[in-house]
C-alpha cells in the first residue's frame, strides 16, 4: 500500500529533525515531509479555521493543483501550544516520499504541448489565487512542481503586495530560452506582451494559450475508446442508474469523432429515479447534437451547460405535470465526459464522480454537490471534519429537483497530452473510496497494455457489488490514447496575431495552414476576449457564499428514497429572497444613497466591474422601463428584472454576431415598498445571473459604474 506522506507548514515543524516522531504518530522524513504512521485514524481537527488556512478551503475546487488541509498537530509546551498544519494530496511521491520535480527543472525536456499545457493550467489558477491574495504561490520556483502533465503547488503563500500578469510574465520569461523550438517564438512574444501590460487579464492569456494548444493538437493522432456498464446490484430489485452509450458497449472512435459518455444516478424512489435518469440521457443526447465539431471552448462549454439545463427542465416539468411533491419528486445526478480534439470536458451535477487515471496517480476531478463540500467551500471546516457531520452526504443540487435558475452545473476541461483514462461512475462504485483503493491493481494495467477496456469495466462492476453492494452501480471508461505524428519538430510556430474581435473557431483540418501562421505572427496590443469561464471565486460566491452569509445555516433534508438501506438525500435550497440573507442589503437601507460614486468615462465595463441601477427615485414611474436580464444571448428570453438600487457585477463578456454582451450577477438588491406585485414576481435576487447587451448598459441613464476601490462595496467584494 502507498504510504501516507504529508507536507507540514508552520514555524513549529522547524524544531524537528528527520527520524523524530511527533505526538506518537507523525515521523519526520526530510525537511517538512512527514509520514503518517496511523493513516487509518482521524487527524486532529482545529476548533477554528485561522485566516491563513481559509484560502485552502475557498480554493477547494482547485484541489487537482492545490493541496488540501489534512489536519493539525498541537504540541503543548511550557511556552504555549505549538501548531503544525498538515497538507495532503500534494506533489509528493506516495512510494518514495520525495518531492515531484520542479517545473523549472522539467521544463527543458517537456514536449511543446506539455509546456503550453503547464502554462495554461497556471493561467487558469491566476485569477482565483489572486482573489484569495495567494497568487505569489505561482511565482516561486520551489513551490511549483509537476506530476506528469499536471502542475501542483506545495502550499499557498500569502501575497505581500498586489500582483498583476506583469509579475507572472516576468517569472515565465526565465523559461523562454529553454522552450521547445516549436513554441519558443510564440512564448517569447506572449511573455513580452504580458510584461508590457498588453495582455493584462487571465482571460486574454487563456485564449492565446488555448489557440496555441489547438494548433499543436493537430500534430497528434488520437484514439478514443469507451466502455460502459450498469448493474442493479445484489441488494436492489430495480436499477435507477442509466448510462450512454448503452450498457455493455465497447466502442473505439477515430481521431476526429466527437465522443461522449454519460452516467446518471436516479433519485426519487422505485419508479421516479429510473425515469429521471433515462429522461436525462435522452435529452442530453438530443442536445449534444447541437455542439459543432469545430466549436471553440466557449461555445462547447456553453452548450454543455445548456444541455444540463435542458435535462433539468424536462425532469422538473414532468414532476410538475405529474403533481409529484416532496419525496415523490424525481431527479438524477449527472456526470458526462465529452472528448473533443485535444481536450476532454467533464459536466457534473450531484455526487456521481469523474476520476482521471494516469501513469502516476488517480485524481478525483469532480466535487460532490453535497453539504460536506459546501461547508468546505464556504471556509467553515476541513473536509475530513465536514464528512463526519450529520447529513454531510445530503445533496444540495441534482437535475430535476429545482428550476434551472437555481441549478449550477460544473463544466471542466482538460487538455490531454498523454494516454489517460477517465472513469465516470455512480456512487455504487465510488462509495467507501473503492476507486482510490483499486485503481492501481484494476485500471492502471490498461495504461500498461496488460488488459483491455471491457475487462476493466466488468471487473469494476464486480468490485462494487462485492465490496459495496448496497446500491446500483454504473461505470463508463473513456480511454484517451495520444500519439505524436512526428511532425512537430519540423514546425516553427511564429508569435500570435489575432485580427478580429471575435475568437476564431477551431478548424477540422489536421494540418497547419497559412492562416495558422498568421495567428502566431504578431498579436495586437489589446485583444478583447469573450470570457469563457465563470471566475472561480465569483462562481463560488454566486453559488454558495450568498446562500448562507448573514443567515442561520439550516438544512431541511428531504430524503429522496434511492434504495432500501442508504437513501440519497437532497437539501432544500436556502431562501435568499430576504434582505437578512444578504450581508450588503442588511447593512444598507439605500445603496444608491450610501455609495457616493460618480460616473466616469474612464471607467470601463470590464470583468469584475460593479454597476449601480439608480432611477433617481423609488417612484412607480421610474420603474416602467426596468433593466431586464436574459437567460442567454440566443433565444433572448427574459430571466428577470433588476430593481432600483441594485448592485451588479460583470462576470463574463461575449461578442456574438457583432453584438457585445455582458453577463451580470446580482450582488445586492433593494425592493421598494410601493412596487407593483406583478413586477416583484420577476425581480432577480442576489446570486442570480443574466445577459444584457453592453450597449443598453452603456446608453442607460439609470446605470452608474462604480469605482472598484470604493469602501462602500465591502458588502459585495470578498476579501
Amino acid at each position: 500500500m502507498p504510504k501516507h506522506y504529508l507536507w507540514a507548514i508552520g514555524e513549529g515543524i522547524k524544531t524537528y529533525r528527520p527520524g523524530e516522531i511527533i505526538v506518537d504518530r507523525y515521523q519526520v522524513q526530510d525537511d517538512r515531509i512527514v509520514l503518517d504512521t496511523q493513516p487509518e485514524k482521524t487527524p486532529q481537527m482545529p476548533e477554528e479555521i485561522p485566516g491563513k488556512i481559509e484560502p485552502y478551503l475557498r480554493l477547494f475546487p482547485y484541489r487537482l493543483h492545490i493541496p488540501q488541509v489534512f489536519g493539525i498537530i498541537s504540541v503543548t509546551e511550557k511556552k504555549g501550544t505549538r501548531k503544525i498544519w498538515l497538507l495532503e494530496a500534494g506533489p509528493i511521491n506516495s512510494n518514495s516520499g520525495s518531492l515531484m520535480p520542479k517545473i523549472a527543472t522539467a521544463w527543458k525536456d517537456a514536449t511543446p504541448m506539455r509546456q503550453l499545457n503547464w502554462l495554461w493550467q497556471m493561467a487558469q489558477l491566476w485569477q482565483p489565487l489572486n482573489v484569495q491574495k495567494v497568487a505569489s504561490s505561482l511565482l516561486n520556483s520551489e513551490n511549483l512542481r509537476v506530476e506528469g502533465q499536471l502542475v501542483r503547488l506545495l502550499e499557498l503563500q500569502a501575497d505581500q503586495k498586489s500582483l498583476t500578469l506583469q509579475h507572472l510574465g516576468r517569472f515565465w520569461q526565465k523559461w523562454a530560452s529553454n522552450a521547445h523550438p516549436a513554441v519558443e517564438k510564440f512564448l517569447k512574444q506572449l511573455f513580452h506582451q504580458m510584461i508590457a501590460g498588453e495582455v493584462y487579464n487571465a482571460d486574454q492569456l487563456i485564449v492565446q494559450l488555448d489557440r496555441a494548444l489547438e494548433l499543436l493538437g493537430r500534430s497528434q493522432i488520437r484514439k478514443i475508446n469507451i466502455a460502459t456498464a450498469t448493474d442493479t446490484g445484489p441488494n436492489r430489485s430495480n436499477n435507477e442508474d442509466a448510462c450512454y452509450p448503452p450498457s455493455k458497449t465497447a466502442i473505439s472512435y477515430p481521431p476526429s469523432y466527437k465522443t461522449v459518455a454519460i452516467v446518471c444516478d436516479g433519485i426519487g424512489g422505485q419508479e421516479g429515479g429510473e425515469e429521471a435518469s433515462e429522461l436525462a440521457i435522452k435529452v442530453l443526447c438530443q442536445r449534444l447534437q447541437n455542439i459543432p465539431e469545430d466549436g471553440d471552448p466557449l461555445t462547447i462549454t456553453t452548450k454543455l451547460e445548456e444541455s444540463a439545463y435542458a435535462a433539468n427542465d424536462a425532469i422538473y416539468e414532468r414532476n410538475d405535470n405529474e403533481q409529484r411533491q416532496g419525496r415523490q419528486r424525481m431527479g438524477t445526478t449527472l456526470v458526462m465526459a465529452l472528448a473533443h480534439l485535444h481536450e476532454l470536458y467533464i459536466t457534473h451535477v450531484g455526487d456521481s464522480r469523474a476520476y482521471w487515471i494516469t501513469q502516476t496517480r488517480c485524481y478525483q476531478v469532480t466535487l460532490d454537490d453535497d453539504v460536506a463540500t459546501r461547508q468546505v467551500r464556504l471556509g467553515y471546516s476541513l473536509y475530513k471534519d465536514a464528512v463526519n457531520q450529520v447529513a454531510s452526504g445530503a445533496l444540495v443540487q441534482a437535475l430535476g429537483i429545482t428550476a434551472s435558475t437555481s441549478l449550477h452545473p460544473t463544466v471542466q476541461r482538460f487538455p490531454i497530452d498523454e494516454d489517460s483514462i477517465f472513469l465516470i461512475c455512480s456512487d455504487g462504485l465510488s462509495d467507501k473510496n473503492r476507486v482510490e483503493q483499486y485503481w492501481q491493481t484494476e485500471i492502471l494495467p490498461l495504461l500498461e497494455g496488460k488488459t483491455n477496456l471491457a475487462t476493466v469495466r466488468d471487473r469494476l462492476i464486480e468490485i462494487a457489488n462485492a465490496t459495496n453492494g448496497h446500491d446500483n452501480v454504473t461505470v463508463a471508461l473513456v480511454y484517451y490514447q495520444v500519439t505524436d505524428k512526428g511532425q512537430i519538430t519540423e514546425l516553427s510556430l511564429p508569435p500570435v496575431k489575432v485580427q478580429h474581435l471575435k475568437v476564431e473557431k477551431s478548424r477540422k483540418n489536421s494540418e497547419f495552414n497559412s492562416s495558422d501562421h498568421q495567428f502566431f505572427d504578431n498579436k495586437p496590443k489589446n485583444f478583447p476576449y469573450d470570457s469563457e469561464y465563470k471566475s472561480g471565486w465569483f462562481y463560488l460566491s454566486g453559488i454558495l457564499i450568498l446562500l448562507v452569509l448573514g443567515g442561520i445555516l439550516a438544512y431541511f433534508l428531504s430524503p429522496l428514497v434511492k434504495g432500501l438501506t442508504e437513501p440519497k438525500k437532497i437539501t432544500q435550497p436556502l431562501d435568499v429572497s430576504s434582505p437578512k440573507n444578504n450581508t450588503f442589503a442588511a447593512n444598507t437601507k439605500n445603496p444608491s444613497q450610501q455609495i457616493n460614486s460618480i460616473f466616469s468615462p474612464s471607467l470601463s465595463l470590464d470583468i469584475g466591474s460593479f454597476i449601480l441601477i439608480s432611477h433617481g427615485s423609488h417612484s412607480r414611474e421610474s420603474l416602467h422601463e426596468p433593466i431586464e436580464l436574459l437567460n442567454n444571448t440566443t433565444n433572448k428570453t427574459v430571466k428577470g428584472k433588476v430593481g432600483d438600487g441594485s448592485i451588479l457585477q460583470v462576470t463574463r463578456k461575449l461578442n456574438q454576431s457583432e453584438e457585445n454582451w455582458l453577463e451580470l450577477q446580482v450582488c445586492s438588491t433593494e425592493t421598494p415598498s410601493n412596487i407593483d406585485l406583478e413586477f416583484s414576481n420577476f425581480l432577480l435576487q442576489p446570486k442570480d445571473k443574466g445577459w444584457i447587451q453592453q450597449a443598453k448598459i452603456e446608453s442607460s441613464s439609470d446605470v452608474i459604474i462604480l469605482e472598484k476601490n470604493s469602501e462602500k462595496l465591502d458588502g459585495c467584494v470578498e476579501d
